[in-house]
């Protein structure tokens, strides 16, 4: 397909926020990535994280992935960073970013939210599996809106989150627009969050370094033959 959705829709957001970006000063770096081959198996992401030391690893202290922002019937879904809906938690940090996106959504932007699983079907993937911490948030791809969830966000129940996955609808006409500002809002804030103070991670020591690597080692048992993406 076109690919508009998916996922021009982040590709364009995060494109939108780093122009503006430099309109201020940061404390803490930002690296704003585009990776290729991301349905042929994670390929741009994965030789990215296999061609960094882990030395460099270490001083991502957090990776943010934004994949479908704009899916026609769409929900706020954030990833469950602490494991609290599907099980599996992210490495320390990815929580926290959790908790953010959820505050920014209710207290910021007056929206609901869901969660979703830590599944690795994104650029993200490769990041969870060398023990990085990890967050993001989408507006849903193939699953299938629930009665809960038309009450939370509109649209229609039984139906799926974007009917044009993969499909040659998935056109500049099928997205909606009004939720793709407010996840452009979310990622806005969040860089700017992050991009003025840690304060909200966890700090960067032995324990959680530990913590990270036991992860990583979990995921990538977890990951042996998967190759898809999203």
């Amino acid at each position: 397909g076109p690919g508009i959705n998916d996922n021009g829709g982040g590709t364009i957001s995060i494109l939108e926020v780093a122009i503006h970006l430099t309109d201020f000063s940061v404390n803490n770096a930002v690296r704003f990535s585009w990776w290729t081959a991301e349905e042929s198996g994670l390929l741009g992401a994965a030789y990215y994280v296999s061609q960094s030391s882990q030395e460099e690893l270490d001083k991502i202290r957090l990776m943010l992935d934004f994949d479908m922002m704009a899916s026609p019937n769409y929900a706020f879904q954030v990833y469950d960073g602490d494991g609290s809906a599907y099980g599996e938690s992210g490495p320390p940090g990815s929580a926290e970013a959790e908790y953010e996106f959820e505050r920014f959504f209710v207290e910021e932007m007056g929206e609901n939210f869901t969660q979703i699983e830590f599944d690795g079907r994104s650029d993200y993937g490769p990041f969870l599996e060398a023990g990085v911490a990890t967050g993001g948030i989408a507006c849903g791809a193939e699953g299938i809106k629930s009665v809960e969830e038309q009450a939370m966000f509109g649209g229609v129940a039984g139906e799926w989150y974007d009917k044009n996955y993969h499909q040659v609808g998935d056109t500049v006409k099928n997205l909606n627009m009004g939720a793709w500002i407010v996840m452009t809002k979310s990622i806005a804030h969040m860089t700017a969050t992050f991009a003025r103070s840690f304060d909200l991670l966890p700090a960067n020591t032995a324990a959680n370094k530990q913590k990270r690597m036991e992860h990583a080692k979990r995921m990538s048992a977890k990951a042996v033959g998967k190759t898809w993406g999203i």
